[in-house]
């Protein structure tokens, strides 16, 4: 059976079963107004920030698509209506929350006290930890003490970023949109490091032979799905459909 074909049928067959329980939830209660404004609407709007591979990127066919993206789906699914994806600058996804532009927000965000204090977080679905990237003939750096008075590249608005500010001045951490800018720059020798989540910094790697990882990941790090702070009953749904057991799907095909 093609791959594709069985991720998506197990992610059809979770989600009827995620929907028939919702459903008689639903049959007893008066439904909630960020769900009804979903419904009404036809569509669930999703912040996302490209390219983070293989949590969500552009293919070459021009598709977001990764993990991520595929958890995304399963939650439109459930509700019933289209999935509108936007991409957007990864430090602008919470204020977009907050403000209503967009319905929930998952890009591989890190739930930590700062974030929590703005938006609710659903339950934690993928554990990733902060991992040290170099160029692939460095022998200097082998753990995050290292960094110390190395110009270092993070993801802006990211915990990486607040990583590595605690190992190195903050003036040596030079922010990026992306990281395909930072793998640039690392390769010309304008940054000796970088610091990034570990599932989208093994893709850097498994992508570009002149780059490696040192060490083992520094942090434990949980990645949670940012929704509004009133929206509890949208919360609670997605939270019975991370704990269906999607993503172990998710994880076999994406990892």
């Amino acid at each position: 059976m093609h791959k594709n074909f069985k991720l998506s049928l197990l992610i059809s067959i979770l989600t009827i079963t995620i929907v028939f329980h919702s459903g008689c939830i639903d049959s007893r209660n008066e439904v909630d107004p960020a769900i009804q404004k979903i419904k009404d609407t036809g569509k669930i709007v999703v912040g996302t920030s490209t390219p983070y591979e293989p949590m969500e990127y552009i293919n070459e066919d021009g598709d977001i698509v990764g993990f991520d993206i595929d958890l995304a789906r399963a939650i439109a699914l459930d509700i019933g209506v289209e999935l509108e994806l936007i991409d957007m600058d990864f430090d602008s996804l919470i204020t977009s929350v907050v403000s209503g532009e967009i319905d929930i927000a998952i890009a591989a965000i890190t739930i930590n006290l700062e974030r929590s204090e703005k938006v609710l977080f659903s339950n934690p679905y993928f554990n990733a930890g902060q991992i040290i990237i170099v160029n692939v003939n460095n022998t200097n750096i082998s753990k995050p003490e290292d960094i110390q008075n190395k110009k270092v590249g993070v993801q802006n608005g990211t915990t990486s970023q607040i990583e590595a500010e605690k190992y190195t001045n903050s003036s040596l951490v030079f922010t990026y949109p992306d990281y395909s800018i930072a793998v640039d720059e690392l390769l010309n020798g304008f940054i000796e490091v970088i610091i990034i989540d570990y599932p989208a910094g093994s893709s850097l790697v498994k992508n570009n032979k002149n780059i490696k990882i040192v060490g083992n990941p520094f942090t434990t790090e949980w990645y949670g799905i940012a929704i509004k702070k009133e929206n509890n009953a949208l919360k609670d749904k997605i939270d019975r459909i991370i704990n269906s057991g999607i993503i172990n799907v998710l994880e076999e095909r994406w990892f």
